[in-house]
């Protein structure tokens, strides 16, 4: 006897395979960033974009500087610490992996330049506007090295 809809949806079901976890979205690389990006994967650096005339440092990084107007150029290390210039606690829309009401900060290098990286390792009602961070170079997956900034001191 063949079974109704009704059935077949009220009977217990088999465990379906285990998905695996959703990657983190993919920054878009190109010729003016892949520095950077090449800096946090080979060297675990992070690298800003310096003027080869007047050495303003700019992010994100540009072609020509806003400064003096030259197309001259080179990658700087920089310290791996800050403050907490803004941030935004992230509910909607809810991208995989990340889970509701994770922390998305401006920081605020020690040389002056800011970078948008997460801030773990801290409540999201214990965030401070102009609070110390220490930020690490972490891989991702397998294809992503990306910046992550905590509270000064913590641990990773």
């Amino acid at each position: 006897m063949t079974e109704t809809l009704s059935e077949k949806l009220s009977a217990p079901q088999d465990q379906s395979p285990t998905l695996p976890q959703a990657l983190r979205p993919r920054p878009a690389i190109n010729l003016d960033n892949a520095f950077f990006f090449e800096s946090l994967t080979q060297r675990g650096e992070l690298s800003i974009q310096q003027c080869g005339e007047c050495e303003e440092l700019r992010h994100p990084p540009v072609p020509m500087c806003p400064q003096c107007n030259s197309v001259h150029w080179a990658p700087k290390a920089m310290a791996l610490h800050g403050v907490v210039h803004s941030y935004v606690v992230l509910y909607h829309p809810i991208v995989p992996p990340f889970e509701p009401g994770y922390v998305v900060a401006v920081i605020e290098l020690d040389e002056g330049p800011r970078v948008i990286m997460n801030l773990e390792g801290i409540e999201r009602e214990d965030v401070k506007i102009g609070m110390e961070v220490d930020i690490t170079v972490e891989r991702m997956d397998e294809d992503l090295v990306l910046p992550v900034a905590r509270p000064a001191g913590e641990k990773s």
